[in-house]
């Protein structure tokens, strides 16, 4: 079967024939920028959830299709593509503002923008790594506009993170003998330490951490993954050419921020705060994020573990994730 062939057949898997359903696609003006959105539901009556993607400008759309569907049936999801992002990227200018303040405005505005079309008046927010700084600033700042918040791979600490990981990284190697991890990782130095973050130090790190399994438990080849978006029916050649027009020009300005962000005195909420956690995630490490759940107060929590997950829970345990969902999610939804 050619690639165009398979595009095809998930494309009419992912159609949602039933009258009460809606799947809409478009482009909308968020902070003066045009960013692509995708509403999908098998009810358009069912709460509104909004997935913030991570990367930075690493889109979920073109690979929702592997777990998303089954949560369609309890919820209408929505995903954008971020400035600079994915199909976003085609309106990408030198100069882009993209501070997380930024982001954050575009949220909030894609949530304005998403109480006009549906009627709705609060939405969750699911966010994913890099997304997760996204969603937790917004349940800090916004919580009259959000029935729960919903973290996938937390970001808590940026420098806690990449010291773990890095931990992680060695400890996996000198286990398993392995002479050119060890040599790589060694001459990263003091790691984080005081050195500039590179990309080339911060690849090194995430390289040997994912290899051991870091990004998908028990893997250490995960094209699954990078690749499922070859097959999305949203993506064309072309726009799937812009994900990496979108990396090269947010990388320089996001990933320090990403990197040094810093929320773990960040513990006040007044929105229910739940949290799904891969056990083997030194993508995404979870250890700043249970001790920061130690202090942290909101009108619910709830932390769900994944055994058998890394940083991609949602592709590695889709039935959890989902039956995760309906369980801990779906009544604050229902509570509004």
């Amino acid at each position: 079967m050619s690639e165009d062939a398979g595009r095809a057949v998930i494309a009419d898997l992912s159609r949602i024939p039933n009258p009460d359903a809606i799947d809409r696609t478009a482009f909308v003006e968020l902070g003066g920028v045009e960013q692509f959105v995708s509403i999908r539901g098998r009810s358009a009556a069912n709460p509104v959830l909004i997935v913030c993607h991570g990367g930075p400008a690493l889109p979920s759309l073109p690979s929702s299709w592997i777990w998303q569907r089954a949560v369609e049936d309890y919820f209408t999801v929505v995903n954008y593509d971020q400035r600079a992002s994915g199909r976003s990227a085609g309106s990408v200018t030198e100069g882009m503002d993209l501070r997380v303040d930024r982001y954050v405005d575009d949220l909030v505005e894609l949530i304005a923008w998403l109480q006009d079309e549906l009627g709705v008046r609060k939405v969750g927010v699911l966010g994913h790594s890099w997304g997760t700084i996204l969603g937790l600033t917004l349940a800090e700042r916004r919580p009259d506009l959000l029935w729960a918040y919903i973290g996938v791979g937390q970001v808590i600490s940026g420098p806690e993170n990449e010291a773990e990981s890095f931990g992680f990284a060695m400890r996996s190697a000198i286990a398993d003998q392995n002479r050119q991890a060890i040599a790589e990782l060694q001459g990263l130095g003091d790691y984080p330490g005081t050195e500039p973050l590179t990309m080339d130090r911060i690849v090194t790190c995430r390289r040997w951490a994912q290899y051991y399994g870091g990004l998908s438990a028990y893997r250490s080849d995960f094209a699954y993954f990078t690749e499922s978006q070859e097959l999305s029916p949203y993506y064309t050649d072309s726009d799937l050419s812009l994900i990496g027009v979108g990396q090269q020009a947010t990388m320089p300005q996001v990933l320090p921020a990403l990197l040094g962000f810093d929320a773990r005195d960040r513990t006040a909420f007044e929105v229910p705060m739940l949290q799904f956690l891969g056990r083997h995630d030194w993508t995404t490490p979870t250890g700043p994020v249970a001790r920061w759940l130690e202090h942290v107060t909101a009108p619910a929590t709830h932390v769900v573990w994944f055994e058998n997950s890394a940083h991609l829970c949602m592709f590695e345990e889709p039935g959890k994730f989902v039956v995760s969902l309906v369980t801990h999610a779906l009544p604050h939804a229902a509570a509004e």
